[in-house]
């Protein structure tokens, strides 16, 4: 009795020790759960810094990057390859002028015969340039006297620069260089040695492209009065390094004017500062904070809330995220197709309503997912009265597309050449850009409007 009893102890012992054992095994791993759930959380949150539904592309790193397509382009094999039959040729039209006529000859064959006979001339257009020339001029700048008022004076011609020895030309074309194919000055050095044998300093170019950004610092503040008074303004911004610090990039694009402004700000005061604390107009822009509360009229991106939840509905595919994308996409697709047809006031008016009447519907559905509820109460209902602006206001448009194609356009510089080293050197590449694309979409030459401003300067 006595071994039976020592036996049922050990037994019992053995099982303390056994569940103590298996307490503490549960201990751990509950403990190294939590803390690998709480490094993929971190891991995760650091990730969305860099990537997700409205990180813009160039922002991704390569390593990371997806290719996505647009949830609006379609399915693969759906759509016919080249234009549509039956539409007029894409055969570029002839020139109105031909500025030099070679003729191709012969006096043999290819086998070599040389009785051969000349039946006609085929004709083949092309362009072509000559060799890029660097001219050397030497400009004689008469000085006079004034016989009345003994005052000695300098004549000026709109050719010769009145500083440097940079000319209108080459000093439109290191513009471009610069601006449009994010050069440094470096590689602007080195293909104009290239072309002409002819050296200039990387700090001689970056000392003429200032002295033209200062020079076209009183047309920017023009275009900051004149922007201030137009009825419709797009607007978005982007990180933007100055130095190694973090600075931001705020494009603001109009009818006919684009507003090129590098702040180390990113909060409203940049808008109000350009636009005043009451814009008599509408702003366009995506759903960041800074956009409220300083314009009479908003109208949000559609682009924006539907690749959102395009980006969620492909990532949740069972959820109701999917349902409430595509009831967007429909409605956008409607809007779209109606704002082509441009119609008139007393129309917009009434399919306004009609579709505020559907807006409201999608937010009051009772949604499931988490995804689907948040686009509700974040985006739709946090700024509702600013979806449907475009429909009522003639002009307005649903999306902020025409800005980011804008603000597209300077991101090489960021990627290429890290952004600027100067507050100097990024306050005159806002300048000269902002003229560079305001120019633009007014339907003129960069670089001729450049050159025309320059001879401008020299000739006064």
């Amino acid at each position: 009795m006595k071994k039976i009893r020592t036996s049922v102890f050990k037994e019992v012992e053995r099982a303390n020790k056994k569940a103590e054992q298996e307490k503490r095994l549960k201990f751990m791993w509950k403990k190294k759960y939590f803390e690998a759930d709480k490094k993929i959380k971190k891991l995760e949150k650091e990730i969305r810094k860099y990537k997700n539904e409205n990180t813009p592309s160039s922002m991704i790193p390569v390593y990371i990057k997806e290719i996505k397509k647009s949830p609006s382009r379609n399915p693969n094999g759906t759509k016919p390859l080249g234009k549509p039959r039956g539409s007029n040729g894409a055969t570029k039209p002839p020139p109105l002028k031909i500025d030099e006529v070679i003729e191709a000859t012969t006096h043999h064959c290819p086998q070599g015969h040389s009785n051969i006979k000349l039946i006609d001339f085929l004709t083949n257009i092309f362009y072509d340039i000559n060799n890029i020339e660097m001219r050397i001029i030497e400009g004689k700048i008469g000085e006079y006297r004034c016989l009345e008022c003994n005052e000695i004076f300098c004549a000026t011609h709109q050719n010769i620069p009145k500083m440097g020895m940079i000319g209108p030309n080459l000093q439109s074309l290191i513009i471009e260089l610069k601006h449009n194919f994010a050069g440094s000055y470096q590689r602007i050095s080195n293909f104009l040695e290239d072309i002409s044998k002819n050296t200039f300093s990387p700090q001689g170019l970056k000392d003429s492209v200032h002295r033209t950004g200062k020079n076209l610092e009183p047309s920017y503040l023009e275009l900051e009065k004149e922007i201030r008074n137009s009825k419709v303004v797009g607007s978005d911004e982007t990180g933007w390094p100055v130095n190694g610090e973090k600075y931001f990039l705020w494009l603001l694009c109009s009818m006919n004017i684009v507003l090129v402004a590098i702040e180390k700000s990113r909060s409203r005061k940049v808008l109000t500062r350009i636009l005043g604390n009451e814009f008599d107009g509408t702003v366009t822009s995506d759903c960041f904070s800074a956009y409220q509360r300083f314009a009479r009229f908003f109208q949000k991106c559609w682009a924006h809330l539907l690749r959102t939840t395009y980006s969620l509905a492909e990532e949740n595919k069972k959820k109701d995220i999917v349902k409430l994308h595509r009831l967007l996409d429909n409605l956008f697709n409607e809007m779209n197709d109606f704002l082509k047809t441009k119609p008139p006031p007393k129309m917009r008016i009434k399919k306004h309503k009609e579709y505020e009447k559907k807006l409201s519907k999608i937010m009051k559905y009772k949604w499931r997912c988490v995804y689907a509820k948040g686009i509700v109460k974040y985006w739709l209902k946090k700024f509702e009265g600013e979806w449907l602006t475009a429909i009522l206001i003639e002009g307005v448009e649903l999306t902020n597309n025409k800005t980011e194609r804008c603000i597209r356009k300077v991101i090489p510089t960021r990627k290429l050449l890290g952004g600027h080293r100067t507050e100097e050197g990024a306050r005159y590449f806002s300048i000269i850009e902002s003229h560079r694309q305001t120019w633009k979409i007014r339907g003129e030459s960069p670089y001729l409007k450049m050159v025309e401003h320059l001879r401008g300067l020299n000739a006064n």
